[in-house]
């Protein structure tokens, strides 16, 4: 019983991270990528910056040189990612509401709470591969040069870094 509750907790704080919503591009680039993407912070360790959150690659356009046609390509990329993903959170939200009621019982029902964790999971992996073919595809539009250029406007470990356009 303790480890299903147990389970249970690490379940619901990471669906609360998985369900975080997610800012919308503004100025500058913001502190995501897979530091604060969703999908996790930390969530490919070094890989992260050699991949590019297109939030990112969006507020700095003419830094990079993207073309229209590249502009173009990560719009469309970003609004799939945003249709598929909210299709599946919604189904995530549904079954986490019914993972909570099934725990909240004075007896719980093994078969169902792991049940309910087991469907919560798969959804929450189905968004963070959502997002990392995101950044997977949206680094393919990129040529070598931008995506050096690209790298330098990451933020660090721990810190935003300012473009000469956000001050």
């Amino acid at each position: 019983m303790r480890r299903l509750l147990t389970l249970a907790s690490i379940l619901l704080l990471a669906t609360a991270v998985a369900a975080a919503p997610t800012p919308a591009p503004g100025p500058g680039p913001t502190p995501r990528g897979m530091h604060g993407h969703p999908g996790g912070p930390g969530m490919m360790g070094p890989m992260d910056r050699n991949l590019f959150p297109p939030d990112l690659l969006l507020s700095n356009q003419i830094a990079l040189g993207l073309s229209a046609e590249q502009i173009a390509a990560i719009k469309k990329l970003v609004g799939e990612t945003h249709t598929r993903v909210l299709d599946v959170q919604t189904d995530l939200n549904r079954v986490t509401e019914q993972l909570h009621d099934t725990l909240a019982s004075p007896r719980v029902d093994e078969t169902a709470a792991l049940g309910f964790a087991g469907q919560a999971m798969d959804l929450e992996k189905q968004i963070k591969t959502a997002h990392l073919t995101l950044m997977v595809r949206t680094k393919n539009l990129l040529t070598a040069d931008q995506q050096e250029k690209a790298r330098a406007l990451m933020p660090e470990r721990g810190e935003m870094r300012r473009t000469p356009e956000a001050d």
